[in-house]
Protein backbone atom coordinates (compact mmCIF):
# COMPACT_ATOMS: atom_id res chain seq x y z
CA UNK A 1 0.00 0.00 0.00
CA UNK A 2 1.21 3.26 -0.86
CA UNK A 3 1.78 5.69 1.94
CA UNK A 4 2.78 8.95 2.08
CA UNK A 5 4.80 10.91 -1.36
CA UNK A 6 6.14 8.79 -3.86
CA UNK A 7 7.37 8.73 -7.43
CA UNK A 8 6.20 8.39 -10.50
CA UNK A 9 6.33 8.43 -13.91
CA UNK A 10 10.31 7.96 -15.26
CA UNK A 11 11.19 8.63 -18.31
CA UNK A 12 12.97 5.37 -20.43
CA UNK A 13 15.55 6.22 -22.20
CA UNK A 14 17.38 3.12 -24.44
CA UNK A 15 20.66 1.99 -23.33
CA UNK A 16 21.75 2.17 -27.23
CA UNK A 17 20.77 5.89 -27.27
CA UNK A 18 22.53 6.87 -24.00
CA UNK A 19 25.52 5.04 -25.41
CA UNK A 20 25.27 6.96 -28.90
CA UNK A 21 24.14 10.05 -27.65
CA UNK A 22 25.44 10.84 -23.43
CA UNK A 23 25.47 14.60 -23.52
CA UNK A 24 21.97 15.19 -25.63
CA UNK A 25 21.10 12.81 -22.82
CA UNK A 26 22.74 14.21 -19.52
CA UNK A 27 20.90 17.92 -21.45
CA UNK A 28 18.03 16.14 -21.47
CA UNK A 29 17.57 14.67 -18.05
CA UNK A 30 18.87 17.39 -16.56
CA UNK A 31 16.97 19.75 -18.15
CA UNK A 32 13.83 17.43 -16.90
CA UNK A 33 14.99 17.49 -12.96
CA UNK A 34 15.84 21.03 -13.61
CA UNK A 35 11.73 21.35 -14.79
CA UNK A 36 10.58 18.95 -11.72
CA UNK A 37 12.54 21.04 -9.31
CA UNK A 38 11.51 24.30 -10.13
CA UNK A 39 7.84 22.99 -9.43
CA UNK A 40 8.89 21.35 -6.43
CA UNK A 41 9.83 24.72 -5.15
CA UNK A 42 7.38 27.13 -6.71
CA UNK A 43 4.43 28.18 -4.90
CA UNK A 44 1.24 26.33 -7.11
CA UNK A 45 -0.13 29.63 -7.78
CA UNK A 46 2.98 30.18 -10.42
CA UNK A 47 3.33 26.75 -11.50
CA UNK A 48 -0.28 26.84 -12.93
CA UNK A 49 -0.16 30.32 -14.48
CA UNK A 50 2.64 28.97 -16.09
CA UNK A 51 1.03 26.10 -17.39
CA UNK A 52 -1.47 28.45 -18.32
CA UNK A 53 0.23 30.52 -20.22
CA UNK A 54 1.96 27.43 -22.16
CA UNK A 55 -0.99 25.88 -22.94
CA UNK A 56 -2.25 29.29 -24.54
CA UNK A 57 1.07 30.06 -26.75
CA UNK A 58 0.64 26.76 -27.91
CA UNK A 59 -2.39 27.43 -29.57
CA UNK A 60 -3.79 24.65 -29.82
CA UNK A 61 -7.55 24.41 -28.70
CA UNK A 62 -6.36 22.92 -25.13
CA UNK A 63 -9.13 23.49 -22.49
CA UNK A 64 -6.74 24.89 -18.84
CA UNK A 65 -9.86 23.88 -17.07
CA UNK A 66 -8.22 20.51 -15.51
CA UNK A 67 -5.31 22.75 -13.79
CA UNK A 68 -7.93 23.58 -10.80
CA UNK A 69 -7.25 20.15 -9.53
CA UNK A 70 -3.30 19.98 -10.46
CA UNK A 71 -1.22 19.31 -7.17
CA UNK A 72 2.39 18.04 -8.51
CA UNK A 73 3.91 16.34 -11.31
CA UNK A 74 4.34 13.77 -9.28
CA UNK A 75 8.04 13.46 -8.25
CA UNK A 76 8.21 13.88 -4.73
CA UNK A 77 12.46 13.50 -4.55
CA UNK A 78 14.58 16.52 -5.29
CA UNK A 79 16.24 16.72 -8.54
CA UNK A 80 14.02 14.19 -9.76
CA UNK A 81 16.29 11.66 -8.25
CA UNK A 82 15.66 7.82 -9.05
CA UNK A 83 15.74 5.47 -5.76
CA UNK A 84 15.16 1.93 -5.14
CA UNK A 85 11.85 2.63 -3.52
CA UNK A 86 10.15 3.90 -6.45
CA UNK A 87 10.66 0.34 -7.36
CA UNK A 88 10.85 -1.97 -4.61
CA UNK A 89 7.00 -0.18 -3.36
CA UNK A 90 5.52 -2.65 -6.31
CA UNK A 91 7.64 -5.86 -5.27
CA UNK A 92 5.13 -7.55 -2.90
CA UNK A 93 2.09 -6.89 -5.82
CA UNK A 94 4.17 -7.52 -8.87
CA UNK A 95 5.36 -10.88 -7.11
CA UNK A 96 1.47 -11.74 -5.66
CA UNK A 97 0.36 -10.97 -9.64
CA UNK A 98 3.02 -13.68 -11.26
CA UNK A 99 4.38 -10.57 -12.79
CA UNK A 100 7.92 -11.02 -11.30
CA UNK A 101 9.42 -14.29 -9.49
CA UNK A 102 12.59 -12.89 -7.18
CA UNK A 103 13.83 -9.68 -6.28
CA UNK A 104 13.91 -6.87 -8.23
CA UNK A 105 17.86 -6.43 -9.94
CA UNK A 106 17.45 -2.87 -9.06
CA UNK A 107 20.81 -1.80 -10.69
CA UNK A 108 19.64 -2.97 -14.56
CA UNK A 109 16.22 -1.07 -13.75
CA UNK A 110 17.50 2.52 -13.65
CA UNK A 111 20.36 4.96 -13.50
CA UNK A 112 20.90 9.14 -11.88
CA UNK A 113 24.05 8.80 -14.18
CA UNK A 114 22.92 11.08 -16.64
CA UNK A 115 20.99 13.80 -14.50
CA UNK A 116 23.08 16.65 -13.41
CA UNK A 117 21.28 17.22 -9.84
CA UNK A 118 21.50 14.13 -8.61
CA UNK A 119 25.57 13.88 -9.40
CA UNK A 120 25.57 17.35 -8.23
CA UNK A 121 26.96 18.58 -12.14
CA UNK A 122 23.67 20.62 -12.59
CA UNK A 123 23.65 24.22 -12.23
CA UNK A 124 21.19 23.81 -9.15
CA UNK A 125 23.33 20.40 -7.97
CA UNK A 126 22.96 22.46 -3.94
CA UNK A 127 19.25 20.89 -4.52
CA UNK A 128 20.61 16.91 -4.42
CA UNK A 129 22.56 15.28 -2.43
CA UNK A 130 26.50 15.77 -2.60
CA UNK A 131 27.34 12.03 -4.05
CA UNK A 132 23.78 10.94 -5.13
CA UNK A 133 24.16 8.24 -7.64
CA UNK A 134 20.84 7.80 -8.36
CA UNK A 135 16.95 10.82 -11.62
CA UNK A 136 13.79 10.25 -12.96
CA UNK A 137 15.08 9.77 -16.28
CA UNK A 138 16.30 5.63 -16.61
CA UNK A 139 18.81 3.68 -18.96
CA UNK A 140 16.79 0.93 -19.70
CA UNK A 141 18.22 -2.56 -20.84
Amino acid sequence: MIGGPFDAGQYVIRKDFLAANPETSRKLVTGIAKAIEWERTTPRETVIAKFEEIIAKRGRNESSEALKYWKSVGVASPGGRIQDTDFTLWSDYLTSAGIIDGALDLPKLYTNEFNGLATGTGAASGTASPGATTSNTKGQP
